[in-house]
């Protein structure tokens, strides 16, 4: 197998850390193309996609989730060329392990390039979306490996140590699921923000935590995005996440976000039992279908009505 990917010394010595660019030829596999797209949303079970659409770039942000409406793969495609549709395709491990073994490969050359690297919980998903779609700031709850292969996109990336960008009640929403990761967003803000596009070819794996968000420039966008978790990313969510109900449920609030001592190893092995309870998965957001797509008008949707919404399950 041809290497998956080429790093300089300072992206290696990023990676998992801080923001790192690299190469990466994921198109070589064969795996991208329009018929081999195609072919691979057909295989999706409901359980492990997402369809969005959104407002156009430079009106007031909104985002919708919906449904294929037993469209073609073929004609999905068309529509995401044709519209302004965001397509994630989730869980590679359970649907696509070809497309799993491309991000593993790349992860091990990572790890070997980096000695004392260590990686893992790696979930991959294929963003597919329309020339002019957009993904509205926001932040991951663990690191993210981004592999774009098609078209351009311009990223803008922010301080995740910036309490007015990213406050600690924000992150702890966002690691308790109360929200689908969209967090509040002052345009002003941009002019502190890095800005970068990303060609085919390229990959970016950047701060744990840093709020971002996404324009796509032109052509169909095609990007593999990876989570992923460190040592250091698995503590500081159990810090946050032990906060987040600390403040919710008990009434206290928290101060320390140290992932350091003996404080932090306590409020992770708190957080693993508060989440066995299930004490807060009450409170975890759900998500609705509201458009389907339209099989007559490709790139069009349908909205559904008020009272034919459903929850959307995911697996």
């Amino acid at each position: 197998m041809n290497k998956m990917i080429e790093a300089n010394q300072e992206a290696v010595e990023n990676f998992g850390k801080g923001l790192s660019h690299f190469n990466h030829n994921f198109a070589e596999s064969g795996l991208f193309t329009d018929e081999k797209l195609a072919q691979l949303i057909e295989r999706y079970p409901r359980e492990y996609y997402m369809i969005n659409t959104m407002t156009a770039q430079g009106d007031k942000p909104e985002w919708r989730s919906g449904e294929i409406n037993n469209v073609s793969g073929e004609k999905v495609l068309q529509a995401l060329t044709e519209g302004r549709i965001w397509l994630a395709l989730r869980r590679f491990d359970v649907v696509c392990p070809e497309y799993d073994e491309l991000v593993h490969e790349a992860f091990r050359e990572m790890e070997e390039l980096q000695p004392g690297l260590k990686t893992f919980k790696h979930n991959s998903s294929m963003l597919i979306s329309s020339p002019g779609a957009r993904v509205l700031y926001h932040a991951d709850i663990p690191y993210v490996c981004l592999f774009h292969v098609r078209g351009r996109k311009k990223l803008w990336l922010y301080d995740a140590e910036n309490k007015e960008h990213l406050p600690d009640r924000t992150l702890e929403g966002v690691i308790l699921k109360e929200t689908e990761e969209e967090i509040g967003y002052e345009e002003n803000w941009d002019k502190e923000a890095s800005e970068i596009v990303l060609e085919p070819g390229k990959a970016l794996s950047w701060q744990l935590n840093a709020p971002h968000r996404v324009d796509n420039l032109d052509g169909l966008n095609v990007s593999i995005t990876t989570d992923y978790f460190t040592p250091y990313a698995q503590k500081k969510y159990g810090v946050y996440y032990t906060n987040g109900v600390m403040r919710r449920k008990f009434g206290m609030s928290p101060k320390s976000t140290s992932t350091d001592g003996l404080g932090a190893y306590a409020k992770c092995a708190a957080a693993l039992a508060f989440k066995k309870s299930g004490m807060m998965s009450k409170d975890e957001r759900t998500m609705v279908s509201t458009f389907t797509l339209d099989p007559e008008n490709i790139g069009q949707i349908i909205d559904i009505p008020q009272n034919e919404r459903r929850e959307i399950v995911q697996l």
